[in-house]
């Protein structure tokens, strides 16, 4: 089926206006798309005007195009959301089924209009354990996007079955296309985590300016790569944030954290449950549970005492994930953190000790009263490392990415000495990503990083 999708019109490269109360409603997209394809190969930027503007295989009557392909996110307990982008006022409908493209079954209509910006999403309910999902939009009864799949979320009752998780972060706009994505597709996970930095809003510095428009502008250009578009379309993802989708280094104090925020969901959404954060908790079968974390919105600003009053996560979030954590049958506890726990960095979890001593007490303790493995998923660093791990206290931590921005490694001579010393995997080159792959017979997780040619480069068992 050739693509569907109809360009936008409502942002414009143009940052003369910035009040979020005088946002566009109907202004043209297309000048971002020139300086995006402007940058790319001549092969490539055709391929991708291509993909934008192409006419729709079935007539809405001029309503409905949709901006970007449909994607799947946040599943859990037999649902998930699908998020729909689009550029003028339509009703939207998603229409399913399991393993098949019949899509015979409908979901509640959504309307697109100017008061959402033409953005929105659909929770499809009632969804069989680990069934594989196809998927499309819908208006006026034909179909409007291209099919996409995912696999359903497991039910907290069943027993986790073989499943894989692939996990990466920071993807900047200068950095389009994000080819990593086409490498991580070739291994074929039914789960990606974004890590964070899923957006740069604050580069290039003159730019950047806090208000719900930029933010929208910046997501958006992000979301438009087709790498990204096509790999999402196919995989259930679970995202969180860090500081560069508000502002270098924020804290939970920023004054641009509410719109940073609404932009962030409106393009990343999720299953909040706290509309200030992006913490929640999915059960993936008996055996593995993921807890994705916040480690920005509430956090004291990095220069504050390193006593007991100095928090990375807050009072509430912190109740949340030790109250969880330590009920959790499950062996293997997937923590997505947006900066590494064992990092010293002023930003990373080093700088906050007290409230990762707590933590890191609780892996401890859930290791020797319940055999769990606590395994730390975390990016930001832009380079690869497994930290130093402790099967003596079943607490392992590996990071990954960058998918698309500056390589550490190329900037700073000194960092790959830094961090390699020991005996532990780190790795800066180039782009990368990680997966974690469960075997129910062996009951076991077994964690390898790729590079940006898809190579192996690193394997660790869990057991």
């Amino acid at each position: 089926m050739a693509s569907i999708f109809a360009l936008p019109r409502r942002y414009t490269s143009s940052m003369s206006s910035t009040s979020d109360d005088d946002y566009p409603e109907r202004s043209s997209r297309r000048r971002i798309l020139g300086a995006m394809v402007g940058a790319l190969p001549a092969a490539t930027a055709a391929s991708a005007v291509a993909s934008l503007t192409a006419p729709a295989a079935a007539s809405t009557g001029g309503r409905g195009r949709l901006a970007l392909r449909p994607a799947a996110f946040d599943g859990a307990d037999g649902t998930a959301i699908i998020a729909i982008w689009g550029h003028e006022p339509a009703e939207i409908q998603i229409g399913w089924s399991v393993a098949s493209d019949l899509l015979d079954r409908k979901s509640a209509p959504l309307q697109l209009n100017s008061q959402n910006d033409f953005v929105g999403s659909i929770t499809l309910s009632a969804l069989p354990s680990g069934a594989m999902i196809r998927y499309a939009a819908f208006a006026g009864g034909n179909r409007i996007s291209e099919i996409g799949s995912f696999r359903a979320p497991f039910a907290a009752s069943v027993a986790t079955p073989d499943f894989s998780l692939a996990f990466s972060g920071d993807t900047e706009e200068r950095h389009r296309p994000f080819r990593l994505f086409d490498v991580m597709a070739k291994q074929q996970p039914d789960v990606f985590v974004h890590l964070g930095d899923t957006v740069y809003a604050d580069i290039p510095k003159r730019e950047f300016e806090p208000t719900l428009r930029h933010y929208r502008r910046k997501h958006f250009a992000i979301r438009s790569d087709d790498a990204l578009q096509q790999f999402a379309s196919r995989t259930l993802t679970y995202a969180t944030w860090d500081d560069h989708e508000i502002e270098n280094d924020a804290n939970g104090g920023h004054p641009a954290l509410g719109v940073a925020g609404q932009a962030f969901r409106e393009y990343w959404p999720s299953r909040v449950l706290d509309q200030r954060g992006m913490y929640r908790h999915v059960s993936m079968g008996k055996d593995v549970e993921l807890f994705l974390l916040d480690t920005r919105a509430f956090r004291s600003v990095q220069i504050a005492e390193n006593d007991e009053e100095k928090t990375m996560l807050g009072a509430r979030q912190l109740a949340w994930f030790t109250d969880l954590y330590e009920k959790s049958k499950a062996k293997f506890r997937l923590i997505a953190s947006s900066v590494p726990m064992h990092g010293a960095s002023k930003d990373a979890w080093g700088n906050y000790a007290h409230e990762r001593d707590i933590v890191l007490a609780m892996f401890r303790r859930a290791f020797r009263e319940r055999d769990a493995r606590s395994i730390v998923l975390s990016a930001d660093y832009h380079f690869a490392r497994e930290w130093p791990r402790n099967e003596k206290s079943g607490i392992f931590e590996f990071m990954a990415g960058p998918i698309g921005t500056f390589l550490t490694f190329s900037r700073d001579n000194s960092a790959k000495e830094r961090n390699s010393r020991g005996e532990h995997f780190v790795y800066g080159e180039s782009e990368n990503f990680a997966t974690l792959r469960y075997s129910q017979t062996q009951r076991s997780m077994t964690l390898t990083y790729f590079n940006s040619a898809g190579k192996s480069l690193h394997n660790r068992v869990i057991v």
